[in-house]
């Protein structure tokens, strides 16, 4: 069972509400964890030097200057990192976030100019007033509305899904055994196969159908490193037919096989 983490947990401190945490990222000291893991949090992670690799549902992203990472709840997460890393961290509980009306739509963003200038003079300041026990909520959205900005002038996007997109999410998530059928999904939505398809050009950059092997992928990565089961049983019940079809797949989308994804990144025991 992959190990869900909440704020408290990450600060090693007793089980309690904490609605959000703001800190110098090489002076917050790592938690004994699980990796991979999921977050209950919104996260937000500026490296303002390093290298190394950040890993959210499994992809690999470069750590490098001036890049802000974006973690939403529920997402797996892991990253690999020399100890010459510096920047800043953001956590945000889920129910705040949501009312802060956070969503992130893409993994990073690399901000310069005057979005760096700003950013790089609010963090100090948020940091002060949180450890001063200064209500921050407003900060906390400030800085996110900077990365939109950013993001919506370098059209990069980042808006929040379409609810036909989260219920097709939510579909997918409760019936991985179904087919790949757009058809099916597209009726159980109220939807023509047209519409949906469509949709999720938009929304997501991507077709109906690669959509749904996405969420199915990211599900079997999860699936080969916390259940006992072969891969031919985890393609069954994920709705192929064909475990040999499921194999190129897995391939051709993670670039490692099944049995070379479990030697990257199975847990050492």
């Amino acid at each position: 069972m992959l190990k869900e983490y909440a704020i408290a947990d990450i600060l090693a401190l007793p089980s309690q509400y904490i609605p959000y945490y703001v800190g110098v990222f090489e002076e917050t000291e790592d938690p004994e964890i699980e990796w991979p893991h999921r977050h209950s949090f919104f996260s937000l992670v500026w490296f303002t030097e390093g290298s190394g690799f950040y890993v959210i549902d499994f992809d690999e992203y470069e750590i490098k200057a001036d890049r802000v990472f974006f973690v939403s709840p529920k997402q797996i997460h892991n990253w690999n990192y020399p100890e010459n890393c510096k920047g800043y961290i953001l956590i945000i509980d889920s129910i705040l976030g949501e009312e802060l009306n956070l969503n992130y739509t893409f993994p990073y963003i690399d901000i310069s100019g005057k979005t760096k200038d700003l950013i790089s003079k609010v963090f100090p300041d948020l940091i002060e007033n949180f450890e001063n026990k200064n209500e921050i909520a407003l900060d906390i959205r400030y800085i996110h509305q900077l990365c939109e900005r950013f993001a919506d002038r370098h059209k990069i996007i980042f808006h929040a899904p379409h609810p036909h997109i989260i219920n097709f999410r939510k579909l997918i998530s409760e019936n991985y055994e179904h087919p790949h059928h757009i058809d099916w999904y597209a009726d159980k939505l109220h939807l023509s196969a047209e519409v949906l398809n469509s949709l999720c050009k938009e929304y997501t950059g991507t077709t109906a159908k690669q959509y749904v092997l996405d969420i199915k992928l990211t599900e079997a990565k999860r699936l080969l490193l916390y259940n006992q089961s072969n891969v031919s049983e985890i393609a069954f019940r994920l709705g192929f037919e064909d475990s040999s079809y499921f194999s190129r797949l897995f391939k051709k989308k993670t670039l490692l096989s099944p049995s070379d994804f479990l030697k990257k990144y199975r847990k050492q025991q």
